[in-house]
């Protein structure tokens, strides 16, 4: 019985094993996408109440993040291609609908050769909340479907935002998490 469980079980694990190892392999042969957040709904928010001052302010605190997060990895990310989308954009990126994808603070869209080597070729990046048990500031590396990726597989940096002793830059981050995928990534060659 033993020996009959074991060879049922022994191909499950060899194919999750390349699944894994997919993940990665789809990043270095295709692109990061960073998702940039919209903060869609406060800005809402003060604009139903007639807040246009402070919706404004939101605004420009959020373009202000965006483009932080963009110059870093433009200067920290050099694994594979980084692209960018807004957080509102998801469901397009889901379905391979990669227009509103950009390269840089500017908006540069993608080139349609972009576009095709990105279909079903990318993994997706933020920094938020890791999904899981523990909340934790992070910067997240998540599959398609925003799951998180395998615990084998470098899936997060912290970045102990709120801890201003530990806290840590998003340059940092980046460069963190890069050196866990070459890592990991060197170790499957």
């Amino acid at each position: 019985m033993l020996r009959f469980f074991l060879l049922l079980i022994t191909p499950l694990i060899i194919l999750s094993q390349e699944t894994h190892e997919n993940y990665i392999k789809s990043l270095k042969n295709g692109a990061l996408l960073v998702r940039l957040t919209t903060n869609e709904n406060l800005i809402n928010y003060y604009l139903n109440n007639n807040n246009i001052q402070k919706a404004n302010n939101e605004i420009e605190k959020q373009n202000k993040s965006n483009n932080n997060i963009i110059a870093s990895f433009q200067n920290a990310w050099s694994f594979c291609p980084v692209y960018f989308f807004y957080s509102n954009n998801y469901i397009d990126i889901k379905n391979n609908n990669f227009e509103p994808v950009f390269k840089d603070i500017n908006g540069v869209k993608l080139s349609e050769f972009e576009k095709e080597n990105l279909k079903d070729n990318f993994l997706i990046s933020y920094f938020g909340t890791n999904p899981g048990t523990l909340n934790f500031n992070a910067l997240v590396l998540t599959n398609r479907n925003l799951h998180k990726l395998h615990r084998s597989i470098p899936r997060f940096v912290r970045t102990y935002k709120g801890l201003w002793f530990l806290e840590r830059k998003k340059e940092k981050s980046i460069q963190m998490l890069q050196k866990k995928i070459e890592f990991y990534w060197s170790g499957k060659q």
